[in-house]
């Protein structure tokens, strides 16, 4: 297929997600010519797909935590949009609901026209033509583009092998992140996504369910240290080195927590009788016919009618990534991660945000602080990170 003769894009941003979408708004207002390719029909539409499949209600993430640009613009649209029923912050640290920021982003997609920009496809290949980049797409013409930005999340969904192998031969259990029945009688994971869809489920009429998780719930704020999204932190973080960055990324635990406002809410319905706490899944027994998935722990069996795994999405590598769209170029690596440069460049004019930026922003690279704080550093972007 042909490009249209003289077009360029400054930026092609692979992926229309929170990341992408963040750093989209900023380009333009910073008057960047901006494509955005993702499959999707709109954007943040894995996004939204992925809260609703976790029941979720709130954020984690506090009021300053969004796609425009000023810190206080959700606070102020909140307050401003005269529905204090559907539209709410709470808490101290002002978390929106999810209906705030919903319609925040919404109303800062349209401002900035970007859903004109958005172009529905999956890119099959990047590789440098006459000093631009050639971003040749499935579905859609290709672009040409002086800067490429990589914001890509993981597809692949982590799972328990027996529960992979199990459902692969049509036991009744499926990641939550995936279509299935409303059915649920058991969730396993042990952190605030799990903790969301077992409240979900025990509000149904009769429900009685369990929620398996390895060690005992981890109560915090937020699922990482707050003062890791902060400006002191970022230059601690720089001084470090690549090999530090490994060093504390391995240290830093990564297993799930719950915030104390839901954690209260878990307790309240465990005292009632409606969730069962339970400890990590020993045998599983499903003979693949009609007969009744059962869990074991410490001995003691209990029949199924339903499993849901609410365990998170895989890692991906930079490499994986690379591979996925492509790119027709090697560029610098550790541990498996980019070596980004201040603006976020891995090389050659292709930048990255999202998780495969932990090894240049930390921890919170992949959370909607960390979407910020890359947006930050793009060339000709002004935007306050937190």
């Amino acid at each position: 297929m042909g490009i249209r003769r003289g077009h360029i894009d400054d930026w092609v941003i692979v992926g229309g997600g929170i990341h992408g979408t963040c750093a989209a708004r900023a380009l333009v207002a910073a008057g960047a010519e901006v494509a955005i390719i993702d499959p999707a029909p709109r954007l943040l539409d894995r996004w939204r797909s992925r809260a609703a499949a976790v029941s979720m209600r709130w954020l984690r993430s506090p009021a300053s935590h969004h796609l425009d640009r000023a810190p206080v613009s959700l606070h102020h649209f909140v307050h401003g949009e005269n529905d204090p029923g559907a539209l709410r912050l709470a808490g101290p640290f002002r978390r929106p609901n999810l209906e705030a920021f919903m319609r925040h982003s919404s109303r800062v997609i349209a401002d900035w026209g970007l859903e004109r920009r958005l172009v529905k496809s999956v890119v099959t290949s990047i590789r440098q033509e006459g000093g631009l980049h050639r971003v040749e797409c499935a579905s859609a013409e290709p672009r040409l583009a002086r800067r490429v930005l990589l914001a890509v999340g993981s597809n692949r969904l982590r799972r328990p092998g027996w529960a992979a192998t199990l459902a692969s031969r049509g036991a009744p259990i499926r990641h939550v992140f995936e279509e299935g029945g409303d059915l649920v009688e058991d969730v396993i994971g042990g952190g605030i996504s799990a903790v969301q869809v077992a409240l979900h489920a025990s509000t149904k009429e009769g429900a009685r369910v369990r929620l398996w998780h390895r060690a005992p719930l981890r109560v915090s704020e937020f699922d990482f240290a707050w003062s890791w999204a902060k400006h002191r932190f970022m230059g601690t973080w720089q001084d470090l080195g690549p090999r530090g960055r490994q060093d504390f990324l391995q240290r830093t635990p990564r297993r799930g927590s719950v915030p104390p406002g839901l954690e209260r809410r878990l307790s309240s319905a465990v005292s009632s009788g409606r969730i069962q706490l339970m400890g990590p899944v020993g045998r599983v027994g499903w003979d693949g016919g009609s007969a009744e998935l059962s869990l074991e722990e410490a001995g003691s069996r209990y029949p199924s009618a339903g499993v849901v795994l609410a365990t998170g999405v895989e890692q991906q590598s930079a490499p994986a990534v690379a591979e996925q769209v492509g790119l027709a170029t090697e560029l610098p690596t550790s541990a498996g991660f980019p070596l980004l440069g201040d603006d976020m460049d891995w090389g050659m004019g292709i930048h990255v945000t999202g998780p495969l930026a932990r090894l240049r922003l930390g921890p919170v690279a992949p959370t909607i602080v960390g979407a910020r704080w890359a947006t930050s550093k793009l060339p000709g972007v002004r935007l306050q990170p937190v």
